[in-house]
């Protein structure tokens, strides 16, 4: 099979803050591996100019105070990189209940993650994921514990070292 027509079979899933720093990288990387995701933000012209030059379907509106009912519409999952995410999580995650769209954010906000894991319940009626902090933060460096872990069942300590560069993105800042 192609990977055109594997793309094909996918769910339709959206990054919303495409042209933010981390969500154009998102989108540039899903591109680079194939994949098609609907682009989104509030920047009607930022927006088009990305989603023009990678190939891509864009969607423009806001998060506040609520998103458009119909904004998530043919969408099975959103990649939330639009911060401050103590303003955007909730309405997008709402919108994503209501849409029956499984919910990602690349936060850090420690009390989004609060928020997101409150509504927990209302996650599971709905039949889908309310999952905050997939970029890089809590949910990948636990998940490499967990690993680590499993393949070394002996090892009783864990260090990890982080190197950055080049400063703070925007959004970030």
């Amino acid at each position: 099979m192609s990977l055109a027509a594997a793309n094909a079979d996918l769910p339709r899933w959206m990054i919303y803050g495409a042209t933010g720093y981390t969500g154009e990288l998102m989108a540039r990387e899903a591109v680079r591996r194939g994949l098609k995701p609907v682009l989104a933000g509030r920047d009607a012209g930022k927006v088009q100019r990305l989603a023009d030059e990678l190939g891509l379907e864009c969607r423009v509106f806001g998060v506040s105070p609520a998103v458009p009912a119909e904004a998530l519409q043919g969408m099975r999952l959103v990649l939330h990189c639009a911060g401050p995410f103590s303003a955007t999580s909730a309405p997008m995650v709402e919108a994503c209940l209501q849409a029956g769209a499984h919910y990602l954010d690349i936060t850090g906000e420690v009390d989004v993650f609060e928020a997101v894991h409150a509504r927990g319940v209302e996650a599971e009626r709905a039949g889908v994921v309310l999952c905050p902090g997939v970029g890089f933060d809590v949910v990948p460096s636990d998940c490499l514990a967990a690993s680590l872990k499993e393949a070394l069942p002996g090892a009783t300590q864990l260090a990890l070292g982080f190197m950055g560069g080049g400063g703070f993105s925007r959004g970030t800042a």
